[in-house]
């Protein structure tokens, strides 16, 4: 057969246990190829979603899935010759309680954790390249806007019971719904402080140099290590929470303009007395574009502004205008010089 027949009916067939061998042998063919796994975990999901016996919770469904190969070591496999990795398929024989046969027939666990690895199956990346912004509707109908150089992970098979968590390396503007069962809202980031909410809308930055914390609608709750203490800080619309890794805890800055603050989730920069320094930071982590202020005349001047360009090149070059410094080119770098 030839694995571009591979199509949503005939994996939805397959989940339910319905495939035939060579069907099978097909699918496992077809997984073999870069790009296809995401498409399969994505007809799953929505197989799954139309499934009274849906599992919500994508751990609960993996350790599922292996307790049933451990208790079914003669469950069927077929391999394709050549492929990265061996594919387990499952029998399309029932087990008793559908459930099993569920979490039997939802994953091929075991031979796509070896290639894939577990947090890959369990989990999905959103990620943004420089000079892009990216909007992104989770599960629960939370709306969230990922400026440039970014990436969430999220859980792939949806929301756990108890809490919504995500993972965030970058910036990020969240509007996240209040669910009826007030289930908690997390960001985590590596930046030892994480942000809960139920239902608002927020912004995060977690970078290398610390973390930003903004609040236009709603209650948030920063969580944050102070010492060997875990400590929390309450939110209220309009505050800016700032971390700075050589500050001792964390600041408030109440009355914060949350319109300049988030003008890049329509791809514009405002300025406002914004050092040139600062500029050339932004520079960095939006486009990538390295800057460097050869003459200090020019670092501590601020700029005042909305600019919307198309590149860094063309920002930088506006500012060349506005200052009349001089750009050039060393390796990767850009040189700001006097003319």
């Amino acid at each position: 057969m030839n694995t571009l027949s591979v199509n949503k009916a005939l994996l939805f067939q397959y989940f339910a246990g319905n495939a035939s061998p060579a069907q099978k042998r097909l699918i496992a063919g077809w997984l073999a190829h870069d790009g296809n796994q995401e498409l399969y975990f994505e007809w799953l999901a929505e197989w799954q979603s139309q499934s009274p016996q849906f599992l919500p919770d994508g751990q609960e469904r993996f350790d599922a899935y292996l307790r049933y190969m451990r208790e079914n070591p003669n469950t069927e496999k077929t391999t394709e010759t050549g492929s990265a990795a061996p594919v387990p398929v499952v029998n399309a024989r029932r087990i008793g309680r559908r459930p099993w046969l569920m979490a039997a027939a939802s994953v091929m666990v075991l031979g796509l954790t070896a290639w894939l690895g577990r947090g890959q199956i369990l989990y999905k990346t959103y990620t943004t390249e420089f000079g892009e912004t990216r909007s992104v509707q989770l599960s629960d109908g939370t709306r969230v806007i990922l400026n440039a150089n970014t990436s969430m992970r999220v859980p792939r098979f949806g929301f756990g019971e108890k809490t919504r968590e995500v993972q965030l390396n970058g910036e990020a503007f969240f509007n996240v719904t209040h669910t009826i069962d007030n289930k908690r809202f997390m960001v985590k980031t590596e930046e030892n402080f994480e942000v809960m909410v139920l239902g608002t809308e927020f912004s995060v930055y977690t970078r290398q140099k610390g973390g930003k914390v903004l609040l236009k609608k709603g209650k948030v709750h920063v969580l944050f290590s102070e010492g060997q203490q875990k400590k929390e800080l309450v939110m209220k619309p309009g505050d800016l929470v700032t971390m700075e890794k050589a500050a001792a805890r964390p600041v408030v800055k109440p009355n914060a303009d949350t319109q300049k603050l988030t003008a890049w989730t329509g791809n514009r920069f405002v300025f406002d007395k914004t050092p040139l320094s600062e500029v050339a930071s932004q520079l960095q982590e939006h486009y990538g574009i390295r800057v460097e202020i050869k003459d200090n005349r020019f670092a501590s001047r601020t700029v005042s502004g909305t600019f919307q360009p198309e590149s860094g090149e063309e920002l930088l070059g506006l500012l060349s205008e506005l200052f009349d410094f001089r750009l050039a080119r060393e390796g990767e770098a850009y040189l700001i010089l006097q003319k």
